[in-house]
Formats: structure tokens, C-alpha cells, sequence
């Protein structure tokens, strides 16, 4: 696995956006193939750039990344371009990635190369739980043979190719995100406009209400339409998010502060504070910088929508609206604008979606 090397597939003719150089084109003020380089060099150090046309704006823009173009003409397709990066580049295994996905995963060449070696398979590829992005793959030089004979015989499709050979799938379900990719000029535009701040709503309620319960049944509803939510959750008790004994629960414990855990599938931010330090709800509000909606449980006396949760069989009083409060759910009959029934979990999410959309 020492001699790998990896290649940008930017040969195509970009016909979606009408012709222009998909590579070059600007997000966020930079070439979509720059937003690549700076996810990918981190990984690996020699990098290809495959391109098949705009050679002199590509070598003004990246002097120092070699270059080559398909060796079959007419723009093939990135099958071409993977055998031409064979005949060029003498690595024994090659990492390709599309020009068009800026947000590739920083993880992408240790999770292929790691299943392409405990597997003893030719080709390891992305997947991220729903489908397959086989133009993020690993690929052993063993397959040019049949790569060569399946472009021989007229086929072009990738992934088809793929299935013929000894091939794994890589699980990459942990970040989907890591593989949108632009295909239209509309695309780019979109992403460049500024983000909107996300939209807060509180779950409030006695405890015994069901505010966990709630959520727990209300997340796939959202997240189901294609909503990112995000979860705050205030604890009265002094919480402990790794186990004593732990590495990082030593190393916390010996004055590392703050600690940061790290595995494939999530990380952890730990900060100790002050025991009298209060709480500063804004603060932890910034840190949801790409999601459409948080959903609060707990800080009901933060200036934020809520929506108010009350059962018949609790003791204590439904308390009076304040000017915080957008919908009541209660299990009984009340007069009060924009009721829910609390066991309505579709109810409830269909109100939660449109107050996101407002």
C-alpha cells in the first residue's frame, strides 16, 4: 500500500453546465478543484490532475500538479480516464475522485485502502448507506486487463465495471453530506448563498410529559424529509460523556481542557467549566452551523418558540401561554390556538416542518 497515488477526475464535458470547465468553475471564490486539493492533500502527497481540455488555465492555477489527458478520444467517460492514469502513472494503486464533490471525506484514501487490504480485493469504492459513488475508489493496477477489455468491447458504464470485479463497498454512512456533488451552474450558485440561521424550537413540559419519548419518535419524521436537526438536551446532573478509567477520561481528569474525542463514526468536544459558571444557551446555539432546525429540551425560560407539552394524568397545571409559546399538545380537549395531540407524531411533525419553512 506504499506506492498508491491519486487522481481528479476532470475530463468530462460538464454538458449540464452547458460546456465550462466543471474543475474551474468558482465556489465560495475558488476552483471546485481547490476546494479538492485542500481535503485530499492531507492524505496523500503525489495527486493527478486528469483534464482533457483548458491546459493553460490549469497550469496557471496548479503549476505544480502533474497533468494528463485521456489516452481515447471524444471525452469516454471516467473509465477512460482511469485506464489513461494507468498508462501514465506508475503507482501500483490509484485513489480517484470526481472534480464536482468539494466536500470529500477527510477519511476517504484510510477507509479504502483499509478495506481494499482486509478484503484482498482490485477495487474499493464509496458507498454512503443509500447508494453507491463508485467514482471515489481505490483501484489496484490488477484490473487494467479487463478495464482495457471492457472498454474494448464498447461499454462505458463505471459502476457496471465494477461489478465484475472483485470489488468491496466501503461504508461511508457516517458523513453523506462528504459526497454532494455540482452538476449544474444553479447548483453553485445556490451553495454560494449565504446560510440562513437555523430555526429553534423548545420542547417543554413537566418531566414525566414524554419530551424524550416524543423526540425520539419525531427525528426520523423530520430527518425522513430531508430536514438536519439538531438536539440540545439540558441535564440538571453533572454529566460524564466518557467512563472513568478511559484514556480520555484521565487525560481530562490530569488537566487537558478542552479534550477532543475522535473515531470514524463521531467526535466528542469536551470542556470543563466552572461549577458556579452559568450556562450561556447562545453559545452552544452557534455551534449548529449546518442544520435547518434545533430542537431544545430543557432552558424553558430562553427567549425561543416552544411547543408546550401537558397529560391529563400530571398533577400540576398546564401554565399559561407566554409569548414564547407557538402550539400546545395535550392528550385532552383545551381551548387554545394550534392545538396537537400528543400522540399524533404525524400531526406534530407536519406543524414542526411548516414552522421551519416560515
Amino acid at each position: 500500500m506504499h506506492h498508491i497515488s491519486a487522481v481528479i477526475l476532470a475530463g468530462g464535458k460538464a454538458r449540464r453546465m452547458h460546456g465550462v470547465e466543471k474543475g474551474l468553475q468558482l465556489l465560495h471564490g475558488k476552483p471546485l478543484i481547490s476546494h479538492i486539493l485542500s481535503r485530499l492533500s492531507p492524505q496523500i502527497n503525489d495527486i493527478w490532475l486528469n483534464i482533457n481540455r483548458s491546459e493553460s488555465e490549469y497550469q496557471r492555477l496548479f503549476p505544480t500538479y502533474p497533468r494528463f489527458q485521456d489516452e481515447l478520444p471524444d471525452f469516454q467517460g471516467a473509465l477512460s480516464g482511469m485506464l489513461s492514469a494507468f498508462a501514465k502513472i506508475p503507482a501500483d494503486y490509484l485513489l480517484f475522485v470526481p472534480c464536482d464533490s468539494p466536500y470529500l471525506p477527510e477519511n476517504l484514501l484510510h477507509k479504502l485502502s483499509t478495506a481494499l487490504r482486509i478484503n484482498n480485493a482490485q477495487i474499493a469504492y464509496a458507498h454512503d448507506g443509500e447508494r453507491p459513488h463508485p467514482t471515489f475508489a481505490l483501484l489496484h493496477r490488477d484490473v487494467v486487463p479487463a478495464l482495457q477489455a471492457y472498454l474494448n468491447s464498447g461499454e462505458r458504464r463505471l459502476f457496471y465495471f465494477f461489478k465484475t470485479q472483485y470489488s468491496v463497498a466501503v461504508d461511508f454512512s457516517e458523513q453523506p453530506e462528504a459526497f454532494q456533488n455540482f452538476n449544474t451552474l444553479d447548483d453553485l450558485a445556490l451553495a454560494a448563498q449565504p446560510k440562513s440561521a437555523p430555526k429553534i424550537l423548545g420542547i417543554t413540559g413537566y418531566s414525566g410529559t414524554g419530551k424524550t419519548t416524543l423526540l425520539e419518535k419525531l427525528l426520523p419524521k423530520l430527518t425522513a424529509c430531508g430536514l438536519k436537526v439538531g438536539l440540545i438536551k439540558h441535564s440538571h446532573h453533572n454529566i460524564e460523556t466518557d467512563k472513568p478509567g478511559k484514556d480520555s477520561y484521565r487525560l481530562r481528569q490530569a488537566g487537558a481542557n478542552p479534550t477532543m474525542v475522535v473515531c470514524d463514526q463521531r467526535w466528542a468536544l469536551m470542556c470543563e467549566t466552572p461549577a458556579e459558571q452559568a450556562v450561556d444557551f447562545q453559545q452552544f446555539i452557534a455551534k449548529f452551523e449546518h442544520v435547518d432546525l434545533v430542537l431544545v429540551e430543557g432552558f424553558k425560560h430562553e427567549a425561543m418558540a416552544k411547543l408546550q407539552l401537558h397529560r391529563k394524568a400530571i398533577e400540576k397545571p398546564l401554565p399559561e401561554l407566554d409569548e414564547w409559546t407557538i402550539a400546545t399538545a395535550t392528550d385532552y380537549p383545551l381551548e387554545r390556538e394550534n392545538l396537537l395531540d400528543i400522540n399524533n407524531i404525524e400531526q406534530i411533525a407536519e406543524f414542526v416542518k411548516n414552522y421551519v419553512k416560515q
